[in-house]
């Protein structure tokens, strides 16, 4: 049971769910009767979240988000109940709060601040250069971290639709693909083996140059109190050294890959 402030979200949530149930989608867990507008009830489910470094998982996950992209040839997602997403655009406005921010990033990430700067501007420029596709619009989750996806008995669920939006499927592809790189020492070509749906995204492999997972997480981290930077210092630290370790690698392989 999940209690909404927003009425308007918890009716953006519902909404996607009594439509995935119109339809039978496999991988949600339907809603149960309830009178308060502001309330979400679902079964418990017995499972745990996937776990990135595990193949089997991130089939697991990339099955559920194709079929989730797909329900556009069942449903009309066109509804002023789900926002459009632009990734460019919300890549921009991070990395612009990112300097704004310099001050204290550079307090947690000292010389490594000027090369993640560097190289986010380079990224952004090249993605801005980079042809573009025209590509159908479908729902997105909106929210590809593992905990999202729960298995149980090798089926998997995905849960939580709160930043559920409409958009290119791509983009979301790229989203998760952050998230599971550094799981897999930022292998991207063993990566793109894994789950033929993938190529969906190989227009877009450039915009992984991107650090987006250390710009997320340094920005949440100036939210926390002292405690919590504490316990968080070290795990900023860790994505920060994997990712300058494996950067240089990664861009030449996506590089080849698109060539």
């Amino acid at each position: 049971m999940k209690y909404y402030e927003d009425i308007g979200l918890a009716q953006k949530v519902k909404y996607v769910h009594q439509e995935l149930e119109n339809i039978d989608f496999p991988y949600h867990v339907p809603l149960e009767q309830n009178e308060s507008g502001h309330i979400l009830k679902q079964k418990w489910i017995d499972g745990t979240s996937v776990n990135y470094e595990k193949r089997a998982h991130q089939i697991l996950a990339l099955q559920a988000l194709e079929t989730l992209h797909n329900t556009s040839n069942k449903i009309n997602w066109s509804r002023e109940e789900l926002p459009n997403y632009n990734l460019q655009q919300k890549w921009q406005r991070r990395f612009e709060r990112f300097v704004m921010q310099q001050e204290a990033l550079k307090s947690l990430l000292r010389d490594n601040y000027d090369i993640i700067v560097n190289e986010a501007l380079a990224a952004l420029n090249a993605i801005e250069q980079s042809q573009k596709y025209q590509e159908a619009i479908t729902i997105l989750h909106g929210d590809v971290v593992h905990h999202n996806f729960m298995v149980s008995a090798n089926e998997v669920k995905i849960i939580d639709f709160d930043l559920a939006t409409l958009g290119e499927a791509s983009d979301e592809l790229i989203l998760w693909m952050h998230r599971v790189l550094p799981q897999t020492n930022y292998n991207l070509k063993k990566l793109m083996k894994t789950h033929p749906y993938l190529q969906t995204a190989h227009h877009k492999l450039h915009y992984l140059n991107f650090p987006n997972e250390i710009l997320r997480e340094s920005l949440f981290y100036l939210k926390l109190n002292e405690r919590q930077k504490l316990s968080c210092y070290p795990f900023i630290q860790s994505i920060v050294r994997d990712w300058l370790k494996y950067k240089a690698s990664l861009k030449s392989t996506i590089q080849t890959m698109m060539m």
